[in-house]
């Protein structure tokens, strides 16, 4: 894809969050919870936008 917009790549990261968010089990743990949300995420990405080189971090 190259290069992209911040807006883009916000746009991006918004509709993976969400439909990865819809797929989590919110009764796990918090430590566990974000690290599995995190672990799918990265690979929703890699899986839908191969080629982009998006990584998911933590803040």
């Amino acid at each position: 894809m190259g290069k992209i917009d911040p807006l883009r790549a916000a746009e991006l990261s918004e509709e993976i969050t969400e439909e990865v968010g819809q797929l989590m089990d919110y009764n796990l743990p918090p430590g566990i919870f974000c690290k599995s949300f995190a672990i799918q995420t990265d690979a929703a990405f890699k899986l839908k936008y191969k080629g982009l080189g998006a990584s998911v971090t933590n803040p």
